[in-house]
């Protein structure tokens, strides 16, 4: 009989540093000012003493980094006048108002602003929804998926899917035109307004008055269980990675296009099978119920899903909120008030397939999972790991030649780079994960349960998150299945970027 495969190769690419939480930028400026201070006392003791009342305050400020956000005292002072600023100046409000003397033209506020939606021929006789990123030139599709779910499934045929969404992660590094990809799921409960409406649209009329008597009965009684789930792969197309490099937005949506079937087979593969891709009306719809979640089950019902007359009003302003404001740890869109949080740490031992089980599994109150994969490119990924091994190296040198006992997390952390470089040289894939969280409640009053629920969660699933205090409408925004990645850039200068 099958078991279910242990996973724990998961670790944060360091380098070589001395402090836990230091770059290697910081590192070698600590290393650089220790140097030239033994290198000044041995001809100076003036000139020691200058440099070292001059090291210590640019170290203990500019230098080396405190807290879970690991910024440094500059660096957090700076963050909190960038803040104090925008808030002053009421630049991170917005508010749509019904007559406008500017056009606000098709944005949408914060870091969705430079998103422009296109609406695209999918190949199949159909039309189907795709995002420009204006400021960095990445061109986004959206896919619905249908994940079979392991939970009943049979061990050997999840063990199958694992094994076929990692070598699909694997091959992301040998498409360089693929710059990123983003898992989101978000669950929902409805109250049981989804299942009235369809079982009721499917009792017969000829059906006899004991069974119609019987499902009226039995489908209020399970409203309080029922939950809307939903799960889409974005998938991130960097152009000017693409051979040869499209000459314009048109030629680029074209190559994109004709590239979604591998993905498409790729997930169906892995158990995640494509129900469709995402229309320009669905997506709207969407993205709209996450700003507001009042209107959530009149927009996004099966009935609603298939009415074709909706998409040919709505527009891409119509997705973004009528107004929004936020404080260090809350962000509040019409009907809504969000709480998100920022992926810090994977697990640090082994772990099963079921590690994120809790955080995709349906609550008491709205959640979105967004979970985002960086590839690196194969020649990147050979490079990468045997850097990572070399560096360990170094700190065990380091650690001997210091007198320091090395720790069992370095051994350990030395362990996973040589096996990480092992499994890339078999042909495994490397890339940079990271994950968003986002809650949210139409009453403020609910908002500290619904963040302890998350919380909770957290804590089972023995991931390390922290809360994006100070960037919640940014991390709300990158959460949402539209393909914007912060931790590549927000935006990128003309000269590098492909611009259609």
């Amino acid at each position: 009989m099958a078991s279910a495969p242990l996973f724990g190769g998961l670790r944060q690419e360091t380098g070589f540093r001395l402090g836990s939480s230091w770059s290697l930028t910081q590192t070698a400026f600590v290393l650089g000012a220790g140097l030239g201070l033994l290198i000044l006392v041995q001809y100076s003791l003036a000139a020691a003493g200058g440099l070292l009342a001059v090291s210590v305050p640019v170290i203990g400020l500019w230098v080396l980094p405190f807290g879970s956000a690991r910024r440094t005292v500059a660096a957090r002072v700076a963050w909190r006048t960038r803040a104090w600023w925008a808030a002053y100046r009421n630049t991170d409000a917005y508010a749509a108002a019904p007559l406008a003397p500017i056009d606000r033209g098709m944005d949408l506020p914060g870091v969705l602003g430079p998103l422009l939606l296109l609406d695209a021929e999918d190949g199949r006789g159909g039309r189907q929804a795709l995002i420009y990123n204006r400021a960095t030139g990445i061109v986004s599709a959206i896919l619905r998926v249908a994940p079979v779910g392991i939970a009943l499934a049979d061990q050997v045929e999840a063990n199958s899917w694992v094994a076929n969404y990692g070598g699909m992660l694997a091959d992301l590094g040998y498409k360089s035109f693929v710059d990123a990809i983003m898992f989101v799921t978000e669950t929902s409960p409805t109250g049981g307004v989804n299942l009235r409406s369809y079982t009721q649209s499917r009792i017969a009329t000829d059906a006899p008055a004991v069974c119609r008597d019987t499902l009226t009965e039995l489908v209020p009684r399970g409203a309080s269980t029922t939950a809307d789930v939903s799960a889409t792969v974005t998938i991130n197309f960097d152009p000017s990675q693409m051979t040869p490099v499209p000459t314009d937005l048109s030629d680029a949506v074209t190559e994109v296009v004709r590239w979604l079937p591998t993905f498409e087979s790729a997930l169906s593969n892995a158990g995640a099978p494509v129900l469709a891709r995402a229309t320009p009306g669905w997506l709207i719809r969407r993205v709209r119920a996450c700003f507001d979640p009042a209107i959530r089950t009149d927009i996004t019902g099966d009935e609603v899903e298939s009415a074709d007359e909706i998409d040919e009003v709505a527009s891409w302003r119509d997705a973004g909120p009528l107004r929004s404001e936020r404080s260090d740890d809350v962000y509040w869109t019409d009907s809504g008030y969000h709480a998100s949080w920022c992926f810090e740490a994977p697990p640090s031992g082994t772990f099963r397939q079921t590690v994120l089980m809790p955080m995709l599994t349906p609550g008491p109150y709205y959640r979105r999972f967004a979970l985002v994969y960086r590839p690196y490119s194969g020649e990147q990924a050979a490079k990468v790991v045997e850097d990572e091994v070399t560096s360990g190296r170094l700190r065990a040198i380091w650690a001997r030649q210091t007198k320091k006992d090395e720790t069992e997390r370095d051994r350990r952390d030395r362990a996973k780079a040589a096996q990480a470089a092992k499994e890339e040289s078999l042909g495994a894939g490397v890339g940079r994960l990271t994950a968003y969280v986002t809650t949210t409640v139409r009453r403020r009053e609910n908002l500290d349960a619904a963040c302890a629920n998350v919380e909770q969660r957290i804590s089972t699933s023995k991931l390390r998150f922290r809360r994006a205090s100070g960037a919640q409408e940014a991390v709300f925004a990158v959460s949402l299945p539209l393909g914007v990645d912060p931790t590549k850039s927000l935006s990128r200068r003309a000269s590098d970027r492909w611009d259609g």
